[in-house]
């Protein structure tokens, strides 16, 4: 081969590599097989990192964000956003956000943004389970060559703990994003649980009670001297309350739960499921249940506390900060306090609300996100996991929002303190893992933002219970292969809504529970026997990993 010929094709492989370098979906740089990589054009990498600020500010990266540190409610743009403004200082990276419009289901938003004509560069929203679809389809980078590299601290984190890897990699071994993690994990997942008015209690001479009988005898007392009932935020009480003291695993909503043998299995589907709802039942029809439970929202539910008309519940530690708050400043006597969950007669408890201390929502880096801006997105997420970084995401901007005590540990300024919002609120202006983000979420900001009582209450729910907080979950890391996420997606929200709506009908009584049986039957119609295998066989892949 001569040389001129030989510089052709060189020269011509180079265009070509620049031209397929980066996009979306078809003609973007994934392989449908998973099994090529894009080529990268090492002149236009990066100089040598030296740490942060990078000096990148004439670099610009968009980041779409779904959940957890979208914008807080005062603020119009990220331009005002405490939070959204400084990490740009921080990283030394001009960034452009972009998150759904406000009330806008963010689901929605996000499927609206995938068919948009460019991708942002960055996304955080709850894709873990179908990511293997999105790398598939070009839409997801593979981090895999690139992540020890230029998120180092990431890299290490993830790599010190068994789960964590597992769960930000797929099957086939590929690391794609940058998780959400809980410091103390199953602590800090645990932080809702029963809640129940130590004072009427005390002044009724009953103590605390332990199992459902104990449940209802206080039902009856409360409902007879305080006209107070069951009640609570649905959304919360829906996903699991007081389920395990029946052997059940959930309320309303759809739940897949892994049992002892290792069988992933539908929550509504099992008998136990049946017996809760009876209890549930009795005690509608006896009028000791919150006749509007259904529609109670955190806001109405701390309402109702306030004003005594409930004095057992089931709501989270931030709510009870909030209930403790309000019973001080009214000065009504009330003493709410956290009560460790309740078990059956027989001593049975299958659950309590927990996990592994690993959220859902990931920040991936798309296929739009060109190789000349790879490495400066992935330094960029990585800082959240270094030591400044963390102290950025979870406090704010030393200085501003919080300073080191004089135990020399991180306390908030009176610009969070004094907040007209309230404190809760007032945090997620500064940092941004206050709901859940790409970081890890440090303890002690649960300790800054709540009160004591709440404290205690989450160490009652999840220290005497911690074998039970996560043996039953399906871990969030589980991936489905395309098929797999095209199956569940034609079975799974027809069967999430007829269970929901079920559940509600037979606690209520609109649907006798004498029609049990014809409700498994018309799962299994609706293809719950797939959507179980399918589940199962991703779950057996996650345990490979």
């Amino acid at each position: 081969m001569s040389k001129k010929v030989l510089l052709f094709l060189l020269i011509a492989v180079m265009v070509f590599s620049v031209f397929t370098g980066c996009g979306k979906s078809t003609g973007g740089t994934a392989d449908p097989t998973g099994d090529k990589k894009p080529a990268k054009d090492e002149s236009k990498s990066s100089e040598k990192f030296t740490g942060y600020p990078m000096d990148k500010k004439d670099t610009e990266l968009t980041w779409w964000v779904g959940t957890g540190y979208t914008l807080n409610e005062a603020y119009a743009t990220a331009e005002e956003s405490p939070f959204h403004k400084n990490l740009q200082d921080m990283v030394g990276v001009k960034i452009n956000w972009q998150f759904p419009t406000a009330g806008t289901d963010a689901n929605q938003a996000f499927n609206l943004m995938l068919n948009s004509d460019t991708l942002p560069d960055i996304i955080f929203h709850t894709i873990m389970s179908d990511i293997e679809r999105y790398m598939e389809e070009g839409i997801v980078r593979d981090l895999s060559d690139d992540l020890e590299k230029n998120s180092p601290a990431y890299y290490s984190f993830i790599k010190s703990n068994e789960m964590y890897d597992k769960h930000m990699k797929t099957d086939s071994g590929k690391y794609y994003g940058y998780g959400f993690f809980r410091e103390d994990g199953g602590w800090n997942d645990t932080y809702q649980g029963p809640l129940i008015r130590q004072d009427w209690l005390n002044a009724q001479n009953l103590e605390a009670p332990k199992t459902i009988s104990d449940w209802d005898n206080v039902l009856k007392t409360f409902k007879k001297k305080y006209n107070a009932v069951f009640s609570g935020p649905w959304f919360r009480i829906k996903a699991s309350a007081i389920s395990g003291a029946f052997g059940a695993y959930t309320l309303a909503d759809y739940k897949l739960y892994v049992d002892d043998n290792a069988k992933v299995q539908l929550a509504q589907a099992q008998p136990e499921w049946k017996d809760y709802m009876e209890k549930l039942h009795e005690w509608w029809k006896a009028g000791l249940i919150d006749q509007d439970i259904t529609t109670n929202d955190d806001e109405a539910a701390r309402t109702k506390a306030l004003n005594g008309l409930t004095g057992l519940s089931y709501s989270s530690m931030g709510q009870l900060s909030n209930w403790a708050t309000d019973a001080e400043k009214a000065g009504n006597g009330a003493k709410w306090v956290g009560l460790q969950y309740p078990t059956g007669d027989d001593g049975t408890l299958s659950m309590v609300y927990g996990g592994y201390g690993i959220g859902s929502p990931v920040a991936v880096i798309t296929t739009s996100c060109p190789d000349e801006k790879l490495e400066t997105a992935m330094r960029v997420l990585d800082y959240a996991y270094t030591d400044d970084g963390s102290l950025f995401w979870n406090f704010g901007k030393q200085g501003e929002s919080w300073d080191y005590d004089d135990k020399g540990e991180p306390a908030y300024l009176d610009l969070v303190t004094k907040d007209p919002d309230g404190l809760n609120n007032a945090i997620s202006k500064y940092g941004g893992s206050t709901w859940s983000g790409s970081c890890i979420q440090a303890t002690k900001l649960l300790y800054l933002k709540n009160e004591q009582v709440a404290i205690d209450a989450n160490d009652t729910w999840f220290y005497p219970n911690e074998k039970v907080t996560a043996k039953w979950t399906l871990p969030n890391g589980v991936t489905r292969t395309t098929e797999e996420s095209n199956t569940l997606d034609e079975l799974v929200s027809s069967i999430q809504t007829y269970v929901s709506e079920t559940a509600v009908k037979y606690m209520t009584g609109e649907e006798s529970l004498d029609t049990y049986d014809k409700f498994v039957k018309k799962l299994d119609d609706m293809g719950l026997p797939t959507v179980l295998k399918t589940n199962q066989a991703a779950y057996d892949r996650f345990l490979a990993r």
